[in-house]
């Protein structure tokens, strides 16, 4: 039998290539695919459970397979979404459960529609356009060096069959040169950086259908203008290249949305300029897919060795832990620690101080400041593997000699 700590090693070495064998096999292929063709059509709780394909590949992919069969308690962690500490998923304390709600939160991002124009007995109102602000004020000044980015569609319905839309990137290649620090980029430079990048979308974009500004709470607003093309001749009527183009600012078919776009490349760490940092389902095909495949990985080689799959586990939080407690809430993390250092598995916690006890003594014995470091986690993680491979599996494996442990 090979060794918890060799199986651990030849998964991890190369682990993207670990994680692209996995995505090859036909049905993670197959799973995959679909969920990719589908997600984007799904715009509510209702429509993602109503597929069980969908739903299922959604619950692994955030280690909630086991939940799939609980569709009401899981009804209730997504339409309660995350927005209050009162809220289904935060009172659950099981990061994966608000990792799933924040995920599948299909109100993300905001909205306005225009009105239309009403009739009194003096005059016709005109109509109103669409305008909206975005939840959270802008902070006196924002740091876009180094990987720092915030990357969101602008999206307006313009008449009853079209929809133009424009993406803005604010990162330190689009403003360079265009701010005055870009260690302290500030609201106006950044209302003013969102109006141009939507000007320079164009006709066949955003370009005088959409202005920005900044409101009396210090946050960004959009709101729908009015537009017209008189084509190439630039004069009414004409047909063509000469037709007209007018699009009202309000009425029935103006819609106004905002909402978060995936980062421009790997590695960008997201800002929030007032609407948050979660992407939309449609947004995060990436982050899910990429979820399901590790939660794959992890799933299929804890069937030959539940050792690999808590080593593999752990590898993945460790750098998430901030203290004694992020072990103790999740009962694999608290294995592979107890593991470690010495602790019984009967040693539980009953009470609050126990508890703390038991937070302190983790802390002590782990350093868990060093997870920032990924050797120091590998390192760990190998350490953990060959305890685990002197306390449950027989046999010898000559690999264990580095470690000084022998099989029995």
């Amino acid at each position: 039998m090979t060794s918890t700590l060799t199986s651990y090693m030849l998964l991890s070495r190369n682990l993207a290539t670990s994680l692209q064998r996995k995505g090859a096999e036909a049905v993670v292929a197959r799973e995959t695919a679909y969920y990719e063709a589908n997600i984007g059509k799904v715009k509510s709780v209702d429509d993602l459970m109503a597929d069980r394909r969908l739903y299922a590949y959604a619950m692994k992919a955030f280690g909630l397979e086991d939940m799939t069969y609980a569709k009401a308690f899981m009804r209730k962690v997504l339409t309660e979404g995350t927005g209050t500490a009162a809220s289904f998923a935060n009172r659950l304390a099981d990061e994966r459960y608000i990792a799933f709600a924040r995920a599948f939160d299909f109100a993300q991002g905001a909205s306005a529609t225009g009105t239309d124009p009403v009739l009194t007995d003096a005059s016709q109102t005109p109509a109103g356009s669409a305008r909206l602000s975005l939840p959270g004020a802008l902070d006196a000044s924002y740091d876009f060096t180094g990987t720092n980015e915030a990357r969101f569609t602008v999206s307006s319905q313009v008449d009853a069959t079209t929809t133009k839309t424009a993406t803005v990137v604010l990162n330190g290649a689009s403003l360079a040169g265009k701010v005055a620090d870009l260690a302290n980029v500030t609201p106006t430079e950044i209302g003013a950086a969102i109006s141009a990048q939507i000007a320079a979308s164009g006709a066949e974009g955003l370009m005088g259908k959409v202005q920005v500004g900044i409101d009396v709470q210090g946050r960004l607003f959009f709101e729908t203008t009015a537009y017209t093309d008189l084509g190439f001749d630039g004069t009414p009527g004409g047909s063509g290249v000469d037709a007209d183009t007018v699009y009202l600012a309000g009425g029935t078919n103006r819609t106004l949305g905002v909402s978060n776009a995936a980062l421009s490349a790997p590695g960008q760490t997201a800002v929030d300029i007032g609407i948050g940092t979660d992407l939309s389902p449609n947004a995060n095909v990436r982050g899910v897919v990429d979820a399901y495949l590790r939660e794959s990985l992890e799933s299929d080689a804890g069937d030959e060795d539940t050792g690999v799959r808590l080593a593999l586990y752990f590898a993945r939080k460790a750098a998430t832990l901030n203290s004694g407690y992020d072990i103790l809430g999740d009962a694999a993390l608290t294995k592979v620690a107890n593991t470690v250092i010495g602790l019984p598995a009967t040693s539980g916690a009953t009470t609050s101080e126990a508890l703390a006890q038991r937070a302190a003594l983790i802390a002590e014995k782990i350093d868990l400041a060093s997870f920032q470091d990924p050797a120091k986690v590998e390192a760990f993680v190998r350490r953990f593997a060959a305890i685990w491979d002197a306390q449950n599996n027989t046999g010898t494996d000559p690999i264990l000699a580095l470690f000084g442990v022998g099989g029995a």
